[in-house]
């Protein structure tokens, strides 16, 4: 008797974790766009009761996969205001959009710091997958950025959209900035930005061009498969020495 109460209340126990360890903040899009409308979210599998500018949510959120009557978008306050989530939580934008009315973002909590090693810990993560697409004014706040191979980033903000926070690239992902020339992306982001780990290169993991007109897109692309040529010849030449 003893062992089967033990079994059963271990059991519980693990499912009432796992029911934690995936309590998320939907997206439903059901009442309008505007983020901050707590009608458009779906808050059963959470603690959170309220989604408010410049608040920090304590949870996952997700949007999408779609599609919706509405598809998220950040509207124009006064001020400039930025959907705000707790350190080490997750937003994933999955095959869907979020866009601002006006000049505002996403970011984490006050207080983040320049080093890139930091965010998505002492900030949140942002993952854009499946098509998905991230489309905020700027990011503050060691917001650590992914984005998958399918998917893009489009800032609308010049100055410093990628204020205190790094973005981490797959190849075939597309980043762009409507206010930031090559030149701008150059001196200000491109220390910010990481392809498959490794430092984005222009030219080597990154292609970065003009839009046409005051703004910028980077693609990032696979190393050139003549970067691996030397190691080649270095093992063919190891193999005609041994015969």
């Amino acid at each position: 008797m003893t062992k089967r109460i033990l079994v059963t209340t271990v059991g519980v126990f693990s499912l009432a974790l796992a029911c934690t360890a995936n309590a998320e903040i939907k997206w439903v899009g059901g009442a309008s766009t505007d983020v901050f409308d707590e009608a458009n979210w779906d808050l059963r599998g959470s603690s959170v009761t309220a989604i408010d500018e410049n608040v920090t949510i304590t949870d996952d959120v997700r949007i999408g996969p779609g599609p919706f009557a509405h598809d998220a978008q950040i509207p124009d306050l006064a001020g400039q205001v930025r959907l705000q989530i707790a350190d080490g939580n997750r937003l994933t934008i999955d095959g869907s959009i979020i866009s601002p009315v006006g000049n505002d973002g996403v970011g984490g909590e006050p207080g983040g710091d320049a080093d890139p090693s930091n965010d998505g810990v002492t900030g949140p993560i942002v993952d854009v997958i499946n098509g998905g697409q991230f489309n905020p004014f700027f990011i503050v706040n060691d917001v650590r950025l992914n984005i998958d191979g399918t998917s893009s980033a489009t800032f609308g903000g010049g100055g410093n959209p990628i204020n205190l926070s790094s973005i981490y690239m797959e190849p075939g992902a597309v980043l762009s900035f409507l206010a930031e020339t090559p030149d701008a992306f150059t001196t200000e982001h491109l220390a910010k930005v990481f392809v498959g780990g490794a430092a984005a290169v222009d030219g080597v993991n990154i292609m970065l061009a003009s839009d046409g007109g005051s703004g910028s897109v980077i693609t990032a692309v696979p190393e050139p498969a003549f970067s691996v040529l030397p190691l080649i010849a270095a093992i063919a030449l190891v193999f005609r020495k041994r015969r």
